[in-house]
């Protein structure tokens, strides 16, 4: 069921050729502080009332609707107690057709809006086939809830193989979650299973030359996970705890268990991720106290158990704490935060709380102490299972995953106002001007109708109608200009724009530049008087004066205002002479159409920009993490 979809980023979704906007009354008539979600809106239950058996692989379809494409809410009620309820809600079950009366769904449920259930429902029904214990449930009345975290991507990931990679794949497979190949056997041939030469990279000196990164040393990961790397290991081969910890200066996540936490954390110099030196090996905890019930990492149902292993809970040396408080989300019970811990998470070097939702350009590290957990059902019989659900959890919150965590890429053209001459070059610039990696850039800009290509800078080909650039990843705050011409056949207005394609994990997603125009003709509109009122006067554009919608280049007027109005005006808009369009900026004038809100007056790239910074406003504000 996995499948690469296209997404239009910042200001929604394409999916099927259709542009989807995000609504902006979400909390019309409800807590402005809660997401609210119409009947239809369907729920993946996560207590074991209703996912007992199902749990595991209830990830597992979470997985695959956003490798589909398929945007999902973490609903966590922030304010919840220990196996508190997230929300309340009446729903009937997909698969059964029963009846559910109110019920409080507890444990971090995922929430598929109403919006996008047509789109869900083939690929949960699919799932269900395959998987008949994973319950979804279809809203039959309104209702709200807090949205932890607004999933938008099907994070890759990297698994190390380090002698221990059986245990990751019993959590994978249990899970049903695939490498980026779709293989559900992650074998060790997998592009996604790096041994550790390939994690240390060539030399020592550039801890960015492993294959966590590509070659300008931006990561191609979302996650990366080690279940049991020893520490011998480490300390013969510490390049590999250098790589992962520059990896670390990226919005991702490292999941380390067991003897892995030791081998990455209590190596000097390059360790010391969450601790100031380390840690000392607690002993198995009896029993365990929670905390943090509103963090993504802390969602469970139901009693926890712990298990042996060589570290089945870690202590911080005597008077130490962590790097950043909040850390801890398990500890032995009867011990205070620091002893005996079993479950920790928080951003490198403890730069900021472990509750942001993100960090700047810094990853998140995740700990869990005991060797290899159960994925034995029903949870409710095996406790120890629970484990392997925080190992899951993690998975969907790396920053990577959510809308938080995208890429923020600009992408503006420009063209000559007015020419005179039939060859007209087209300037394209892009930057990613965000922390997040945008992977296999691929830059498109389209020909006008009817025009010819004559050529490109920097290998630009023709493919069709379009010239294409293959651009690579963009990192943080990379970028460049492209420029192509074209060469005109005849007097009149011309349309140039840009896309740029982009994958973010497994999903793909297209940026859309502005709309230049250049207008061709005999020569430039006149100043005049500034009424612009384009040949017979009423300055729409057309020569007749009719109010037709021509963007043809009419007589000029007596006034010796614009030819048929502006570039600008190609639409009928009467009255937006040359003092409102790009002929006062003179031929090599920028003169756009953004297709966004705003001033019409407001010169592109600025008003482009200024329309794509208030779609992914809605968009944040949509998910609940604005």
């Amino acid at each position: 069921m996995m499948a690469m979809v296209s997404k239009t980023s910042a200001i929604g979704w394409v999916a099927a050729g259709s542009l989807m906007m995000l609504p902006l009354d979400a909390n019309a008539g409800g807590d402005p502080e809660k997401d609210q979600f119409e009947v239809g809106t369907l729920i993946i239950p996560m207590d074991m009332d209703y996912q007992d058996m199902g749990m595991l692989r209830a990830y597992g379809l979470v997985y695959d609707l956003l490798s589909n494409g398929v945007p999902v809410r973490w609903a966590i009620n922030p304010a919840k107690l220990q196996d508190g309820a997230d929300f309340s809600a009446s729903a009937t079950d997909l698969a059964s057709g029963d009846p559910i009366p109110i019920h409080d769904y507890r444990g971090g449920p995922w929430v598929i809006d109403s919006s996008d259930a047509a789109e869900a429902l083939p690929i949960i029904m699919a799932w269900q086939q395959a998987n008949p214990n994973v319950a979804v449930h279809e809203a039959s009345a309104a209702f709200e809830a807090d949205v932890g975290h607004y999933l938008v991507v099907a994070p890759t990931i990297a698994m190390i193989a380090d002698g221990n990679q059986k245990i990751a794949r019993g959590y994978m497979a249990a899970a049903g979650i695939p490498d980026s190949t779709g293989d559900l056997a992650w074998p060790d041939n997998s592009p996604d299973m790096l041994d550790v030469a390939e994690l240390s990279g060539p030399t020592e000196d550039n801890h960015r030359d492993g294959l966590l990164f590509d070659e300008d040393g931006d990561p191609v990961y979302c996650q990366l996970m080690s279940m049991h790397w020893g520490v011998g290991a480490a300390e013969d081969d510490p390049e590999v705890v250098a790589e992962v910890r520059e990896y670390l200066n990226n919005p991702v996540h490292f999941f380390a268990e067991c003897q892995a936490v030791n081998a990455f954390e209590n190596l000097d110099p390059h360790g010391f991720f969450l601790t100031p030196n380390g840690f000392d090996i607690g002993d198995r905890p009896d029993g365990v106290e929670h905390f943090n019930f509103g963090s993504p990492y802390a969602q469970l149902d139901g009693p926890f158990a712990t298990i042996g292993g060589s570290e089945p809970s870690y202590t911080l040396p005597p008077g130490d704490e962590y790097l950043a408080g909040g850390i801890t989300m398990l500890t032995g019970e009867g011990t205070p935060v620091g002893v005996e811990d079993v479950w920790m998470t928080g951003y490198l070097d403890g730069t900021c709380p472990p509750s942001e939702p993100e960090c700047g350009s810094l990853g998140k590290i995740s700990y869990l102490g005991g060797h290899e957990y159960s994925t034995d059902l029903p949870i409710s019989d095996n406790p120890d299972t629970q484990g392997t659900r925080l190992f899951l959890n993690s998975l969907f919150e790396a920053p990577c995953a959510t809308v938080d965590g995208l890429p923020s890429l600009n992408l503006a053209t420009a063209a000559p106002a007015f020419t005179m001459v039939p060859d007209v070059e087209v300037d394209v610039t892009y930057v990613n001007a965000s922390a997040a990696t945008a992977l296999d850039a691929v830059l498109r800009a389209q020909l006008p109708p009817n025009t010819s290509f004559v050529s490109a800078t920097e290998g630009g080909m023709l493919v069709g109608d379009e010239v294409v650039w293959q651009l690579g990843n963009l990192g943080a705050d990379e970028g460049g200009d492209r420029s192509f011409v074209i060469d005109l056949p005849e007097h009149g207005l011309y349309d140039s724009s840009a896309a740029l394609d982009y994958r973010v994990g497994l999903n793909n997603f297209t940026l859309p530049s502005n709309v230049a125009q250049t207008l061709y003709g005999d020569e430039p509109p006149g100043d005049g008087d500034g009424d612009g009122d384009g040949g017979s006067g009423d300055g729409d554009g057309d020569p007749a004066g009719d109010g037709d919608g021509g963007s043809s280049a009419g007589e000029t007027g007596d006034d010796g205002g614009d030819q048929g109005g502006t570039a600008e005006d190609t639409g009928g808009d009467s009255g937006t002479g040359s003092d409102r369009g790009a002929a006062d900026a003179g031929a090599e004038g920028c003169s756009c159409t953004t297709g966004q809100p705003g001033d019409p007056s407001t010169p592109a790239p600025l008003g482009w920009l200024l329309g794509a910074g208030l779609g992914l406003g809605l968009l944040r504000r949509r998910g609940g993490v604005a």
